[in-house]
């Protein structure tokens, strides 16, 4: 774990923001998988978006609180703008499609509007959270309301590695051996 940090630590300080992101989308399905072993599907199966979204819940949100402030002695944001349920839907689109469209994060409709949802990742600016509508050309139809959310790779990428650190110095290090990249580097002659 430690060695992915600080590989991800590396890449952002050398400004190589996407591989930090991907590398660091990986840590929370590492803890989430040690934390929360018992969620399954009925097939048995490892339910991993289930314990990624809730790892990230539990250790990340708190740093994604908005004006609302947090809940349980600070520990969690009431209504973050960037959820667990978001970074896995990140982490499915980056990982697997090599792209940052995440899936809608909110209801599709209510009584009063249509919804519509814009994820921007941000390289050195604030995290951030906007709403706008657009008044439809027949007066019969519902405002559409896109919610747009901004998230700073840097700052994701820091505050998923502290999270992972502090989650990794509470656990037993022998919980993390299965989640270990052995290395050869032959300039060196042995195992890294």
């Amino acid at each position: 774990m430690l060695d992915k940090i600080k590989d991800i630590k590396l890449a952002l300080k050398n400004k190589s923001y996407l591989s930090a992101l991907a590398l660091s989308l990986t840590l929370p399905d590492i803890c989430g998988e040690i934390e929360y072993p018992d969620f399954k599907y009925d097939n048995g199966k490892r339910n991993i978006g289930k314990q990624y979204a809730t790892w990230f819940d539990d250790w990340v949100n708190h740093y994604y609180a908005d004006d609302t402030g947090w809940i349980e002695d600070d520990a969690k944001a009431k209504n973050p703008l960037f959820t667990g349920k978001m970074c896995y839907s990140l982490r499915c689109s980056f990982l697997h499609a090599g792209n940052a469209d995440i899936k809608n994060w909110g209801v599709e409709e209510d009584d009063n509007y249509r919804y519509a949802y814009e994820f921007r990742l941000a390289v050195s600016g604030a995290d951030s959270r906007g709403v706008h509508w657009f008044n439809q050309a027949d007066n019969n139809s519902k405002i559409l309301k896109t919610n747009t959310v901004t998230v700073n790779i840097d700052k994701l990428c820091e505050y998923i590695c502290l999270s992972a650190e502090k989650y990794y110095q509470k656990k037993d290090s022998n919980l993390f051996k299965d989640h270990n990249i052995k290395l050869i580097d032959y300039n060196k002659g042995f195992l890294q």
